[in-house]
């Protein structure tokens, strides 16, 4: 891992204050029903119905030296003192860049634990993976320095063409399949776990990390789970582009899926959510379809936080999920083709599941069908909207996610 340190200057934010912008409401739903029938098809084939180069033009954020996504959060800092028996406070958060075999970078984020005297064993590394109009920043406001005071070593990935990774190709719409960011993240998992083992001293090859993913985060982890060798067997990163071998990826400690895609897809839920309010249905796919929460501040709340998120801390992250996602995160096409994913391996590491009751993106039901898949009980906090590690009550959902740490 190539660590050379990167202060990213702060970003301020602009003054102007603009309302959220207001749908004429439709009379019938009926309309509704069509119009979703219309922008689902072509969500799915995006790639065939726009100008690619255009829209990669159009939301391309990345053109002078600062990067959006992190510059706001890095003034903080983020020194927080350790919960209980800690000799040394964790260290601030720290940029760098992770080098790909294809010679790609990604941003990853780096904050060290609290070490303790009293610490018995050092604890596993935490890699934090985003989902779709996210970057590593989404982590950095609050669960990086959460977990690092309580003793583990914490790594926010930025996945390709995400964030402040390096950018996309012109022309290119998508930044990879469920195939390749396994895979890249097969490169990175070895990289953290090393990174913390010399972090804590050791001269051995240290606890593997735990992975927690987020929405389509968290089905990218799926995948690469499907791929995990055995604990203790040599595992090489798989070649650039190849698709992921089984049994070839370094193994894991643990899996954390928060409000993540269940292995079906997205698209049962698009039906469910369509039965249940046709309405709401057609404003979220409209929201991701056309971006609509990075110029509306109530479309960006509706999608992704709770209706008492501060207003301040919801134009701030309205700012950066603009910012964050140029190019889009995942082929749906390659997607839907493998979805639903197949039973994860006998071997499998111990899993997580946690989704929020009020979330308009992945649903209850869509929780409990991950937890069935990994054989465990499902974790639903009431109040809780999707963006679970940014919203209102964000210290619920990193509670739970401590509890079942402690367990591995």
């Amino acid at each position: 891992m190539n660590y050379v340190r990167n202060e990213m200057p702060y970003l301020p934010l602009s003054k102007k204050r603009r309302g959220p912008t207001r749908e004429q409401p439709l009379q019938s739903k009926f309309i509704f029903y069509n119009y979703f029938l219309i922008l689902s098809r072509a969500y799915r084939d995006i790639p065939q119905s726009v100008d690619k180069a255009a829209m990669q033009a159009r939301h391309r954020p990345f053109s002078g030296r600062r990067n959006p996504c992190t510059a706001r959060l890095s003034r903080h800092r983020f020194v927080t003192l350790a919960a209980v028996g800690a000799s040394t406070p964790p260290t601030a958060v720290y940029t760098t860049k992770h080098t790909l075999p294809d010679g790609k970078n990604l941003e990853l984020l780096v904050q060290r634990a609290a070490r303790s005297t009293s610490s018995s064993s050092p604890r596993p590394p935490l890699l934090f993976v985003h989902g779709s109009y996210h970057a590593a920043w989404c982590w950095q406001e609050n669960f990086m320095p959460y977990f690092a005071s309580r003793g583990y070593d914490t790594y926010a990935v930025s996945l390709r063409a995400q964030g402040g990774s390096d950018p996309a190709p012109l022309g290119q719409s998508v930044a990879g399949t469920l195939d390749l960011h396994a895979s890249d993240l097969a490169t990175l998992v070895p990289a953290v776990q090393q990174s913390s083992s010399a972090a804590n001293g050791s001269s051995g090859a240290g606890r593997a990390p735990v992975i927690i993913g987020h929405s389509f985060g968290g089905l990218i982890v799926q995948k690469y789970i499907l791929s995990t060798a055995k604990s203790g067997t040599p595992a090489p990163p798989p070649a650039p582009g190849a698709a992921p071998a089984p049994g070839a990826f370094p193994p894991l400690s643990g899996a954390a899926f928060l409000c993540s895609v269940p292995q079906s897809g997205n698209q049962q839920m698009i039906v469910r959510f369509l039965l249940r309010d046709p309405i709401m249905s057609f404003k979220l796919t409209w929201g991701f379809i056309a971006r609509s929460f990075a110029t509306s501040r109530e479309a960006c709340r509706e999608l992704f936080f709770s209706k008492d998120v501060p207003q301040d801390k919801l134009e701030m992250y309205q700012k950066l999920l603009a910012a964050a996602s140029p190019t889009r995160l995942i082929d749906l096409k390659d997607m839907n083709a493998q979805v639903p994913l197949p039973p994860p391996p006998a071997h499998a590491p111990p899993a997580f599941v946690l989704g929020g009751a009020d979330d308009t993106v992945v649903d209850p039901q869509a929780v409990k069908e991950l937890a069935s898949y990994y054989g465990i009980k499902d974790i639903l906090l009431q109040g809780v909207a999707h963006d679970c590690m940014l919203d209102t009550r964000w210290e619920r959902a990193a509670s739970e996610l401590e509890a079942w740490l402690a367990t591995l």
